[in-house]
């Protein structure tokens, strides 16, 4: 897409989202200080729109210091604190590079063409960013880095955390969008990772590139499933195969083109789930995702269901995949019957979460009632008899209290005279969204299914994520 500036008013939510993205609580340190004491000029207010003042006001959190602009140029406004030596200058020429080049590669940020970078020494535990859409740091885009002297130019003393912030206006302001949808995904620091290393290459400090490189490697967290490795995993191999630098710009337009936004187009309406972001990662890459994405986040039932839906849904991301065969996959009666329910949850069949979607074949939507009680019952009928030979039952997105534990499987040919089919007792489902296959010996017959849930994990509300009577074709039958 072609990017250009755009300049919008504040958004409290977009404040929140970025604001809180990064440590920056206060921690100042008393020293002593031998320096010349400088007196300081009061604020400014400068002719040119977008000239720099000399003095500006920190107005924002625990910050109030009145910090002096020691250098300015087309893409960067320096601010240095009182503790800051001003002999240092290494920032002048590398924050240039930076915003240089994240400009070159995502695009304009606003009518003022500058990154206005203010440090802080002694004071601080980290940094944070705001964007030129947010009224908070005077609709400037800004990052405000502490604890540091910025003596040495140095990935561990300042400049990565600094590049990092950088990444956060990318994330938080390309194509003048608020509000990534991936926040939720990757959290704080997963796309600071490849966005890093992928700056450092580009303004040509390659033995910093090689320091982030060593240091993301051998990083592991917890989301989305414990022992993940994103920028081994996902990032650096999407990213070394697929275009660097340009394949991260696609991701953003892709974004901008296709994902739900306000009517202002200025802010993404809602986040992403697992399927839609490897969706357009994948359109961003022009290549299916999915064989990275098992390998670094692991693969199951719900996201599988998620990527199908974001191909649905998201059809303009062209790019070849190959579609689950059919032939092999069971057949889920229950997704053509009709069912009823002895309780209904209170908003209705049809609600968000009725009964409804105890049987529409996502395990993604699941049945929710309160109160709950051991006489519970959902029926299945058919006009005609089928033929199953197993079933299943899966658990839904929260509190395994409300897990069923003991239930009975029953038929009837008239929905009158029912036989027992199968009875569990004691079930635990181990994970979230944890689909339980339950097969039988041999074919069975009925138009009628009954499902008694006798008994759940403890709460005083039950919830079901999906139930399925299913004809599993054995491949071993040719």
């Amino acid at each position: 897409m072609i990017k250009f500036p755009f300049y919008n008013l504040f958004s409290g939510l977009a404040l929140f989202f970025f604001m809180n993205s990064c440590s920056s609580s206060e921690d100042e340190v008393t020293l002593e200080d031998d320096r010349e004491e400088v007196e300081e000029p009061t604020e400014e207010e400068p002719d040119d729109e977008y000239a720099a003042p000399a003095m500006w006001q920190e107005h924002w959190f625990d910050h109030t210091e009145l910090v002096q602009l020691v250098y300015e140029n087309e893409d960067l406004a320096l601010y240095y604190d009182s503790d800051v030596d001003r002999s240092i200058i290494w920032p002048n020429t590398t924050f240039s590079d930076v915003w240089e080049y994240v400009k070159t590669v995502y695009g304009s940020y606003g009518e003022d063409e500058k990154l206005y970078a203010i440090l802080h020494t002694d004071k601080y535990s980290g940094g944070h960013p705001s964007t030129f859409m947010d009224e908070s740091h005077d609709f400037r885009n800004v990052v405000d880095c502490g604890p540091y002297t910025w003596q040495d130019e140095d990935p561990d003393l300042g400049l990565s955390m600094m590049i990092h912030e950088v990444g956060h206006i990318v994330e938080g302001a390309t194509n003048g969008i608020q509000y990534n949808p991936a926040w939720d995904i990757w959290g704080d620091s997963k796309w600071a990772e490849i966005f890093v290393y992928d700056v450092y290459k580009g303004i040509g400090k390659d033995d910093f590139a090689q320091h982030a490189y060593d240091d993301f490697m051998n990083t592991v967290d917890d989301y989305p499933r414990p022992g993940t490795m994103w920028f081994r995993n996902w990032f650096y191999p999407i990213y070394s195969n697929y275009g660097e630098a340009a394949l991260l710009n696609n991701f953003y337009d892709l974004l901008a083109d296709y994902f739900p936004t306000n009517s202002a187009k200025n802010r993404f309406s809602r986040r992403m789930n697992m399927g839609e972001f490897i969706h357009f990662w994948s359109g961003a890459a022009n290549h299916d995702l999915k064989e990275q994405a098992t390998i670094a986040f692991g693969w199951s039932s719900i996201y599988e269901e998620q990527l199908t839906k974001a191909r649905e849904d998201f059809p303009e991301l062209d790019y070849e995949y190959s579609e689950t065969p059919e032939v092999d996959q069971p057949v889920n009666f229950a997704l053509e019957g009709n069912l009823s329910v002895s309780a209904e949850n209170a908003n209705g069949a049809e609600a968000q979460e009725g009964s409804s979607k105890l049987t529409d074949g996502l395990l993604s939507t699941k049945f929710f009632l309160r109160p709950y009680s051991s006489d519970f019952e959902a029926i299945l009928s058919f006009e005609d008899e089928i033929t199953i030979n197993a079933y299943s039952i899966s658990s839904a997105n929260d509190f395994a209290e409300r897990d069923p534990k003991s239930w009975e499987l029953l038929g009837s040919l008239d929905g009158e005279n029912w036989e027992s089919i199968d009875v569990q007792t004691e079930v635990t489902f181990e994970e979230r969204f944890q689909n339980k296959i339950f097969e039988f010996d041999q074919d069975i017959n009925y138009s009628y299914f009954k499902l008694r849930i006798m008994e759940n994990a403890g709460s005083t509300d039950l919830q079901v994520g999906e139930w399925s009577l299913l004809y599993i074709n054995d491949q071993n039958d040719n």
